[in-house]
């Protein structure tokens, strides 16, 4: 555990090195998320549904871009402008790959929400329990996979089985980057769009350092692991 909390620090500390030397991409990359969260703020309430999918498809998909960007840049390798457009171009496929499963659990979580509102059938809140926590643990393992497919191209079960191991070895990381995703979504609800500009470059920064101590972390253990079974 202390050596999990103080490879964070490290990748901390070099996330707010290379913040400033990288604005530009980190702004533009910020606008294009906080451009798709400005466009699904638009939709009336009650097409809940709708919002959802939208974060799937089009929020997440260009945050990955923004997150990708970030990665690069903590392993002290350039990444500009164009890079930005390219890995949005190119991860938008593996970025569905992470977004498609927990997007529709929701949407399904929440139809079968209105179901039992409308209908009052006991049995439908089984279905709700379900889909809450096939959401919880697709979200949770989600933190790990985002960055896991656009890092490697993994194929399906292969990225979500691996996303899972490293996700379930370092939770206090995982945790820290659902916190402080939901402070991030929770301010930008209230926020003008000038302000949530501010948000997606930070969040990204700190979701690339949490990720990349976590895997670094999974990565010797595993290691130490082959050297003690020789």
């Amino acid at each position: 555990m202390s050596e999990l909390v103080e490879g964070s620090g490290d990748q901390l500390r070099r996330a707010a090195r290379v913040l400033v030397p990288n604005l530009p991409v980190l702004l533009v990359g910020s606008v294009l998320v906080a451009a798709g969260w400005a466009l699904l703020r638009l939709l009336p309430p009650e097409l809940g549904w709708a919002v959802v999918l939208g974060l799937g498809l089009v929020v997440l998909p260009a945050f990955a871009a923004l997150l990708r960007g970030c990665e690069v840049l903590l392993a002290d390798e350039h990444f500009g402008v164009l890079n930005l457009f390219r890995s949005l171009v190119r991860g938008y496929g593996p970025a569905v790959k992470v977004t498609a499963l927990p997007t529709l659990v929701v949407v399904l979580t929440l139809l079968a929400a209105d179901v039992w509102r409308v209908s009052h059938q006991s049995w439908m809140l089984a279905s709700v329990g379900v889909g809450i926590a096939v959401s919880l643990v697709a979200l949770y393992t989600g933190v790990i996979a985002l960055p896991y497919f656009l890092r490697t191209g993994a194929a399906p079960v292969e990225g979500w089985l691996v996303s899972f191991y490293i996700a379930s070895r370092n939770p206090v990381a995982v945790l820290a980057v659902l916190s402080a995703t939901a402070l991030v979504v929770w301010a930008a609800a209230y926020l003008s769009f000038a302000l949530v500009l501010l948000l997606p470059a930070p969040l990204a920064l700190v979701w690339a350092a949490a990720v990349t101590s976590a895997t670094g972390s999974s990565q010797a253990r595993l290691s130490a692991r082959r050297q003690q079974t020789r």
